[in-house]
């Protein structure tokens, strides 16, 4: 199924670059627009020249036909995005052996249990780590806040305040565990100390930079104040719109008097609850820890400290993933 869709799409892009063609546009200037390699282009357009439209449709895919018809397909697929606990098991975990026997509950076919992959494959699955969601979400809510109170924090911009989405995140001494590559059958070891320390950073991130303070233990309000106050001195008081989310921290008393303080010069807009996912901050938590100091072993607090400063300034100089984060939470293209 999948793959009959990307024949189709790739068609359908084919045959536009053919009529980008006709209008006498260079080979370059279409692969550009198509968002294609220019080599692609030009063979395109040879194939275009030589035998028209018609040589730039598509075939068909390749392949071994699937021993499931179309209506087949599309029945495992919807009963496979019910869920496996919808399907009778207890967890939400699709093993082969169940897709197996979901396929030939559903369609009566039979596949050995090393074909199911795939199969699962063709019709656009592949093996991931869920995402952890609480389940006291309010999704209408946050899909009314992207399209309705997202665009209105966003004029703030012409009002020439500079947003600035805030958020906290901890590291420990213990490390942060990433996949790396190792002889087969030998499992990689780090060795750590289980009386891990643990240090906390909060970042303030812009459309074109971040700043951030790491702290021992906790951060408690006082320590989101000084932030603040840092903030707005390294912005040469430029006016503040802070995003955030509602956390206890940011709802304390120190933090309101010294909002009020500001006398208007900072002002705060918060995120729906129960989703980070909109604040570009927790892309640079998960770059960070992922890429930046992923198993990293040390001892002490001051030497994660150290580390995890000097990764937090390479960060800072490559635009490339502040402009990720934004993208990721899907508030800015």
């Amino acid at each position: 199924m999948t793959k009959q869709r990307d024949h189709h799409e790739m068609e359908k892009r084919r045959l536009k670059a053919a009529r980008y063609f006709e209008r006498g546009l260079a080979t370059s200037e279409v692969a550009r627009k198509l968002g294609v390699k220019r080599q692609s282009a030009h063979e395109w357009r040879k194939s275009w020249v030589e035998g028209g439209k018609e040589s730039l449709l598509s075939s068909g895919p390749a392949g071994r036909k699937s021993r499931l018809s179309t209506a087949q397909q599309q029945e495992v697929v919807e009963a496979l995005l019910e869920g496996p606990q919808n399907n009778g098991y207890a967890t939400e975990v699709w093993t082969l052996p169940r897709v197996r026997a979901l396929i030939r509950k559903t369609t009566g076919e039979n596949y050995h249990e090393s074909h199911v992959s795939r199969v699962l494959r063709d019709l656009g699955f592949s093996c991931q780590r869920p995402e952890r969601r609480a389940i006291e979400r309010d999704e209408k809510k946050i899909a009314q806040w992207r399209r309705v109170k997202w665009p209105a924090i966003k004029k703030a911009i012409a009002e020439n305040r500079l947003i600035v989405f805030i958020d906290e995140s901890g590291l420990s001494t213990r490390p942060h565990r990433v996949r790396t590559w190792a002889p087969r059958g030998q499992t990689p070891v780090l060795q750590e100390t289980f009386n891990w320390k643990s240090l906390s950073v909060i970042a303030g991130m812009t459309l074109w930079s971040f700043y951030f303070h790491i702290h021992a233990g906790s951060i408690k309000g006082e320590q989101v104040v000084r932030f603040l106050q840092a903030l707005h001195r390294h912005l040469r008081r430029i006016k503040l719109l802070i995003v955030w989310d509602g956390a206890a921290i940011h709802r304390s008393k120190q933090v309101g008097e010294y909002l009020a303080s500001t006398k208007g010069r900072i002002v705060v807009e918060r995120l729906p609850a129960y989703a980070p996912e909109l604040n570009p901050v927790e892309y640079l938590w998960a770059h960070l820890k992922q890429h930046e100091i992923g198993n990293l072993i040390v001892r002490e607090a001051w030497q994660l400290s150290l580390q995890a400063t000097a990764a937090l300034r390479r960060m800072r100089r490559r635009q490339r993933i502040i402009r990720a984060c934004f993208v990721q939470s899907e508030l800015w293209s």
